[in-house]
């Protein structure tokens, strides 16, 4: 592999021959300057793994894995998800020519189900492992889905490492690129589900000679890697989720331990801010830097404000947040504002946008006064 994105990384990834892309990878990294000054500190900035092919992350991990799926002769590839590795995989698959099997997560936003439908993938909802999703039976379905690879000589395209290790260093790709982009950086905050992508992003940036401290954001409705991490437990696991926030419903995150040693390695910690505090930070960073995400890469957000308000982050820090999905991947919250906007005559808007100018002046203080609110 040769040339930019993953490729360029090849000699630092597991060998795969010819790379399955989409051009997926040198993801931006920009300036947050209006909710730095807000919340007081030196520089804060965000990567935005939003701008993949597929709007996240995972379309890292997809190339790595359907390019080890070519590369092994695999028949196929199977995969469970909450819906971004299920687009990814499925994405990827067609480019690399490999029929794919995916089980998605049944309360999936239906912004993440829609774009599945064009490919070939086959998939089912599964019930049970999405909203309150128990241990219990996120385990069965996992145990489903190994037993399935392995019969049918499938890719396992699970995006953990305790299950697909070659697959998520395709993530790796992030602290590498960091590692170029931010090397000031004091902190680095990863939203973590199944823990996989705080791993990657840890273990590429200390490769690529990064110091910052990495800190885990969970929401507190389903937060046990960070519990783990404020010692409220001794092992990443909980029995279920009472979170709403889309691919961090993840009650044994399988890069658990994996991701409290990273973290504590680091010299970082974790914080859970609520759903209510995340669904605000997705607002705040729309309506303050027009950057537009899921809740899940909000949690972020949501965790620097907390972690600001209780003088974890002083005014010198040096932030970074990884922001690692896009905000068109879960409109549903937005759905019934969309429904009461305003319809009026042509010969209104003259007198509409008099009364918006007249009001206008404070509104980007209000907005970006929110954040301390």
């Amino acid at each position: 592999m040769s040339g930019r994105g993953l490729a360029r990384f090849a000699a630092d990834l597991p060998e795969v021959g010819e790379l399955v892309t989409l051009g997926e990878g040198d993801t931006p990294v920009i300036g947050l300057p209006v909710l730095a000054r807000r919340l007081g500190l030196g520089r804060l900035t965000a990567k935005l793994e939003s701008l993949n092919p597929t709007g996240s992350y995972k379309d890292r991990i997809a190339a790595m894995s359907l390019s080890l799926a070519r590369h092994q002769g695999r028949r196929g590839w199977i995969a469970s998800s909450s819906g971004n590795a299920g687009v990814a995989m499925a994405a990827y698959g067609a480019r690399a020519g490999l029929p794919g099997f995916l089980c998605l997560v049944a309360s999936a936003p239906l912004e993440k189900r829609v774009p599945l439908l064009p490919y070939a993938a086959a998939v089912v909802s599964v019930d049970g492992v999405g909203d309150h999703a128990t241990t219990q039976r996120i385990t069965g379905l996992v145990d489903q889905v190994l037993a399935a690879a392995k019969r049918h000589d499938l890719y396992l395209g699970i995006t953990a490492h305790a299950f697909n290790h070659d697959g998520m260093r395709g993530a790796d790709t992030i602290g590498y690129e960091l590692a170029e982009q931010a090397d000031t950086a004091t902190h680095v905050y990863v939203s973590a589900g199944g823990g996989g992508l705080l791993v990657a992003v840890a273990r590429g940036m200390a490769h690529g000679g990064m110091r910052a401290s990495v800190v885990a954001c969970q929401p507190a409705g389903c937060a046990p890697i960070v519990d783990v991490l404020q010692g409220v437990r001794v092992e990443p696991l909980v029995t279920r989720c009472e979170t709403t926030v889309s691919g961090l419903q993840v009650p044994n995150p399988p890069d658990g331990v994996a991701a409290v040693g990273a973290v504590t390695a680091s010299g970082g910690w974790g914080t859970a801010p609520a759903d209510a505090e995340i669904l605000a930070a997705q607002r705040l960073l729309a309506a303050a830097e027009g950057v537009f995400v899921e809740p899940a890469a909000a949690t972020t957000l949501a965790a620097l404000i907390a972690d600001v308000e209780a003088g974890r982050i002083g005014s010198g820090a040096d932030v970074v947040l990884v922001l690692s999905g896009a905000g068109w991947k879960d409109l549903g919250r937005f759905g019934p504002g969309a429904g009461t906007l305003p319809v009026v005559a042509v010969d209104d808007i003259a007198g509409r946008v008099a009364d918006w100018a007249a009001g206008s002046s404070g509104a980007r203080a209000e907005i970006t006064g929110r954040v301390a609110s």
